[in-house]
């Protein structure tokens, strides 16, 4: 998807393709783009920005309502429930004059802290896995949606097998866990290598 923006767009980076999706996404305003070294050299006009906005929820329905949705119910209540149940309580900010909610909170916390719940599952679900065959290999960090650990050489296999059933099994583990059946497909991707930068994927 990132690399698709990035050529659509003429993008300098497939980073920068990135930032293009997540600023939409968390319903950064067409002024970001505009007025943003990164994406001048596209354009620096703001109907400009605000065309591939509307193109996009025009494409996206579904989320634009969803967002419509999460923050009308913020302005009646200033809080929101997510699917396992986790509140968010906003406060709101003043801005031009009056006091507003931030939108970017209202689209960015629901969904940054369902993907931690649904990563914490995961986590465990590995580590009761290593425990179970008495690895010595270690998990050592988890970074967004990516799970790290220290392998020994002669557990490599073992450990990519559990990393990838884990996945598999997650739907279940979610419903067990957080009561919640989940209708989602779920798959990873392995990279190794001798530390975090220099990594090379392999399943």
């Amino acid at each position: 998807m990132h690399t698709a923006n990035q050529l659509r767009f003429s993008l300098p980076s497939r980073l920068i393709a990135k930032v293009f999706l997540f600023r939409w996404i968390y319903r950064g305003p067409a002024f970001a783009y505009a007025y943003d070294p990164d994406f001048k050299p596209v354009s620096s006009s703001v109907e400009f920005w605000q065309d591939i906005i509307d193109q996009y929820y025009n494409k996206y329905k579904g989320i634009y309502y969803t967002h419509k949705q999460y923050i009308n119910t913020v302005k009646e209540t200033g809080i929101l429930t997510s699917p396992f149940g986790r509140e968010y309580e906003f406060k709101k900010y003043y801005k031009q004059g009056s006091m507003e909610y931030s939108e970017y909170e209202i689209t960015n916390y629901p969904n940054q802290g369902l993907g931690a719940d649904v990563m914490a599952v995961y986590r465990a679900t590995v580590k009761s896995r290593f425990s179970k065959y008495k690895l010595n290999s270690l998990l050592i960090s988890t970074i967004h949606d990516s799970v790290s650990a220290d392998v020994i050489e002669s557990e490599k296999e073992i450990v990519k097998e559990i990393f990838l059933d884990s996945f598999k099994v997650l739907p279940r583990n979610i419903e067990k866990c957080l009561g919640v059946k989940w209708n989602l497909p779920m798959c990873g991707e392995i990279s190794e290598g001798p530390n975090l930068k220099d990594l090379t994927e392999i399943k």
